[in-house]
């Protein structure tokens, strides 16, 4: 008996994940050499089960080849899960499209004929074992991979701001010791003050290493604060200071709005969660459902002093009696 079309489409579908696994393994070895077994352990993988695919299909054996169909699917996801180039519906489609091929009427006759007349089982039980896992796996592996980008992307910018705290430190030292120091009253936003420290810094790698990169432009920095350990001197710009400090909407969540709105730098969690680091330099991570100053401060939100104001990378935010409910409403 010929080949019938849907056996043959399932056969290019088996190609087309190879085409995608070698793109994977291509572009991680680029981005990544230093971790190349990790893409070409995947790639070994896939290209074995590919030949695994073909021999069940030749002697007929279905539900074999539906177990190996997804396990090979499985190894796409986790190739392009770690390049961040998932794409669930797709590669959804690539899995359960070739099963339901090969329960065509043409395709049954011809696993028949393959299997030397020996009836070819619907085994059902198997593709909706297959089928449920592969939608679990839909759903959990996106959260587990955003999670894990969001816990090292925020320990990279909590290493970030605790080095920038450290020159602001210095800086201090500096400005009370009568020696050339970066005054921030002479600066308009806070990118061109983190210019300016790291520039006088950046030679102090063995005590304060200041090469903040890309996350030069997203920070907002207290100016005259409070020496109070816990008054938030360095955060992300997705924060407004003035719903940070507010007393009179302590229980309502922070609005985190992406700074490139704003004309600013994005960052890839901004809508997600922030970075606080304290005065006494602790690192608070944000989650945006636990973004209320109450929830942040432990219900005790710490008062600026009179002339405290912040530096944004779009410019200076002066804090108002009235906008954070530490003083009157209305004129006396």
């Amino acid at each position: 008996m010929k080949k019938p079309l849907p056996v043959k489409i399932v056969e290019a579908l088996g190609w087309v994940y190879a085409l995608l696994l070698s793109l994977g393994v291509v572009v991680g070895i680029a981005t990544q050499p230093s971790q190349w077994v990790n893409y070409i352990v995947p790639a070994t993988y896939g290209f074995t089960l590919i030949v695994f695919m073909r021999l069940a299909l030749r002697k007929g054996r279905r539900a074999w080849f539906v177990v190996e169909m997804a396990a090979l699917w499985v190894g796409v996801i986790v190739v392009f899960a770690s390049l961040d180039r998932i794409w669930p519906i797709t590669s959804l489609t690539l899995l359960i499209l070739p099963i339901v091929l090969l329960y065509f009427p043409s395709s049954d006759r011809w696993l028949v004929e393959k299997s030397c007349g020996a009836p070819v089982g619907k085994c059902y039980g198997v593709v909706c074992i297959v089928v449920g896992l592969a939608i679990l796996v839909e759903v959990i592996l996106p959260m587990a991979r955003l999670n894990y980008v969001l816990n090292e992307q925020s320990r990279t910018m909590s290493m970030f701001g605790r080095s920038l705290l450290c020159c602001m430190l210095l800086n201090n030292v500096a400005r009370e010791s009568g020696e050339y120091w970066v005054d921030p009253a002479s600066c308009t936003n806070s990118t061109q003050f983190v210019q300016a420290l790291c520039e006088k810094y950046k030679d102090d790698f063995g005590e304060c290493p200041c090469n903040l990169g890309l996350y030069t432009n997203i920070w907002c920095i207290a100016v005259n604060s409070p020496k109070e350990d816990l008054f938030p001197m360095i955060f992300t710009c997705n924060i407004d200071p003035r719903e940070l400090l507010s007393r009179t909407e302590g229980d309502r969540g922070l609005t985190l709005t992406c700074p490139k709105a704003c004309g600013g730098s994005s960052f890839n969690f901004c809508e997600k969660m922030a970075l606080i680091i304290r005065v006494c330099g602790a690192a608070q991570i944000v989650r945006n459902k636990y973004s209320s100053p109450n929830h942040i401060f432990s219900g005790d939100i710490p008062k600026p002093n009179p002339d405290t104001y912040f530096l944004t990378p779009t410019g200076r935010v002066d804090l108002v009696d009235e906008q954070l409910g530490t003083g009157p409403t209305e004129p006396l």
